[in-house]
């Protein structure tokens, strides 16, 4: 008598199981998720090719002009260029002003 359990199974399809099992993962984690959008502000030049005398320029800007755009932009320069400590003030000073905007609306 032959028992059928121990019948070699179909190795064809687990294969292809595995595969489909492996796409729909990748689909699933990967299929959906979107490349992150880089947005350059205009007047918003990369740090490395900003100079002393740019970045100078741009803080008397915000000094007579002081808004939350130009904080911020004063802040990613600075975060860019390492400088962690003025990049959290300007940040800051970013925060009190869209109050203060936000609150004369």
């Amino acid at each position: 008598m032959r028992s059928t359990l121990f019948i070699r199974p179909n190795l064809k399809l687990f294969l292809l199981g595995a595969a489909l099992i492996a796409g729909l993962q990748h689909l699933i984690t990967n299929g959906h998720s979107q490349a992150p959008v880089v947005v350059v502000a205009a007047g918003m030049a990369t740090s490395h090719a900003m100079s002393e005398g740019e970045l100078k320029r741009m803080i008397e800007q915000a000094s007579v002009r002081p808004s939350a755009g130009a904080y911020l932009r004063l802040s990613h320069c600075f975060e860019r260029r390492r400088d962690y400590k003025q990049a959290i003030s300007y940040l800051r000073k970013a925060e009190a002003c869209a109050q203060r905007e936000e609150f004369n609306e």
